[in-house]
């Protein structure tokens, strides 16, 4: 490693040839993608690029999701699509207006005290980093995926970064409600306490990690009726894509960053019911060819010739779950919409504070 203390570059290389069966795993060892630290150094993951697999005939495959696993274990936090549909981490160069997905931002770039707790939630590790990648389909084509971010020497750390932890409450911009108090106990990162930091797997209570959910209709909508995008009723096809925040019960707080939404033709409206308020109030029209939420190819809001991605778009007021039951929901223009049309997808901040 360079003298330099810190410097953006690429931790991880992997790339996938050959085929993938339908419901299998792609788990490539961290040498393969160069992605194993050397002694004594620490690091964290601020953004990813991924090259999604498209047959020569341009048929997109689906790579539905992949994973991080940050010293042998699965960060499953941040599922990444993989599906060159829903693609929210391109090459940078084909990212639309130049923004990117980040996971949070890098330790040394943090605000002092609580605000800066909740922005150091990028993905961290002390010894290797890998990928964990599901085909939903079978995969003929290539795909690759790029990580980047910020390695460490531990005897840098104090010149680095400060303390990190706080104590605090977040607060709804629109509604003024605040979560319930969250306190995390000063930590200085050291190579031992790395993974002890926010969006890392060895934390104490609060956990404080970046999150991302990607969802289908699992079935078909009902005319003119409210569709939610939760897992007990069979809504969504898998508990990965619940949109049901059950946190009247869970000793969870939530706060919604971004939310992006693919509008097949006949999807009228979407938003979130909070604790029985409707956000935003007017919800978000969502109608296919002017569609404020879209995400992923850009495609059909740019031509089809125009290899761009429009990553989840942040939300102007972030919207809080804490104390209360939360839910994603839908609603079609009168004509019923065909399980699996409507994809959504949401990040934000989670902390679970047991």
């Amino acid at each position: 490693m360079s003298k330099a203390r810190r410097e953006l570059q690429v931790l991880g290389d992997f790339v996938h040839t050959g085929t993938q069966s339908a419901g299998t795993w792609w788990r490539p060892t961290a040498a393969t993608g160069g992605a194993e630290l050397d002694s004594h150094e620490v690091a964290e993951i601020v953004f990813v690029e991924v090259v999604p697999p498209v047959t020569a005939g341009g048929v997109a495959e689906d790579l539905r999701f992949i994973q991080l696993n940050l010293d042998g274990k699965v960060e499953q936090y941040n599922l990444i699509p993989g599906k060159d549909d829903y693609l929210v981490t391109p090459p940078r160069l084909n990212a639309y207006n130049g923004q990117f997905l980040a996971f949070g931002k890098p330790v040394w770039n943090v605000e002092p005290g609580f605000l800066g707790m909740l922005q150091a939630t990028c993905p961290k590790y002390r010894k290797y980093v890998t990928v964990e990648c599901y085909a939903a389909d079978n995969i003929t084509a290539d795909y690759r995926v790029r990580l980047w971010g910020y390695r460490y020497r531990a005897e840098d750390l104090p010149a680095v970064v400060g303390s990190i932890g706080g104590s605090g409450s977040i607060t709804d911009p629109v509604t003024g409600r605040s979560s319930e108090f969250i306190s995390k106990p000063m930590i200085q990162p050291t190579e031992d306490t790395w993974t002890q930091l926010p969006g890392g797997l060895d934390q104490a209570v609060p956990k404080i990690f970046h999150f991302i959910r990607l969802a289908f209709n699992a079935q078909a909508t009902t005319a003119n009726r409210d569709y939610e995008f939760r897992f007990k009723d069979g809504l969504v096809a898998t508990r990965e894509e619940d949109l049901l925040f059950e946190y009247d019960v869970e000793k969870k707080v939530a706060l919604i960053k971004g939310l992006g939404v693919r509008a097949p033709a006949h999807l009228k409206n979407v938003w979130f019911d909070v604790g029985g308020d409707v956000r935003p109030k007017s919800k978000w029209p969502t109608t296919q060819y002017n569609n404020p939420l879209h995400f992923g190819r850009a495609y059909p809001v740019l031509p089809a010739d125009m290899p761009l991605y429009i990553t989840i778009p942040l939300l102007d007021d972030r919207i809080l779950i804490s104390n209360e039951k939360a839910v994603l929901k839908a609603v079609d223009d009168g004509t019923s919409i065909s399980a699996n049309q409507i994809a959504v997808i949401v990040n934000g901040i989670m902390v679970e504070l047991t």
